[in-house]
């Protein structure tokens, strides 16, 4: 009985997306010799295919936000210009227009470079997020819902990154 227990345990655990860096927010920084800043990189991956990448570089001024739905990217999407929008805990901060593309293995993304003015306040609500961060990417028929775990490490990393910014 035991022997069958651990393994049922050992199998939820193997199975928790979390584990395998899914379903939370996670940043990283390092210096990047082309723009001869810091480049902070915060993600969100909701499978291998889809997900939120934010990038800061203290090089440039404000913030790269680009979602990943998961679907391919067909021709017809490149006459889209996505109206982004970003929400808080149930709260809208900001809209602004972006672009699409594509990313990887031809899978659809829209992304927006958020003005200087328009990153400090993602980043003062998304560090202090508690419960969701959600995402609508204008391409897509649903919203990123994401839940806020890892954003307030992540939030710290992407604010000093913008304090660095010139």
């Amino acid at each position: 009985m035991r022997l069958i227990t651990g393994l049922c345990a050992l199998l939820l655990a193997s199975g928790t997306p979390a584990i395998a860096g899914f379903n939370s927010w996670t940043a990283e920084s390092e210096d990047d010799p082309f723009s001869g800043g810091n480049r902070t990189t915060v993600d969100y991956s909701n499978s291998v295919r889809s997900g939120v990448l934010i990038i800061c570089d203290t090089a440039q001024p404000g913030l790269m936000v680009r979602a990943v739905p998961g679907f391919a990217f067909e021709a017809g999407l490149s006459d889209v210009t996505p109206e982004m929008e970003f929400a808080i805990d149930g709260a809208k901060i900001l809209g602004q227009v972006g672009r699409v593309g594509a990313v990887g293995d031809n899978i659809a993304a829209a992304e927006t470079q958020l003005s200087k003015e328009n990153s400090e306040a993602f980043v003062k609500a998304f560090a202090a997020a508690t419960k969701q961060i959600a995402i609508k990417d204008g391409i897509s028929d649903r919203p990123f819902l994401l839940t806020a775990r890892g954003s307030t490490k992540a939030g710290a990393a992407l604010v000093k990154c913008m304090a660095g910014q010139k």
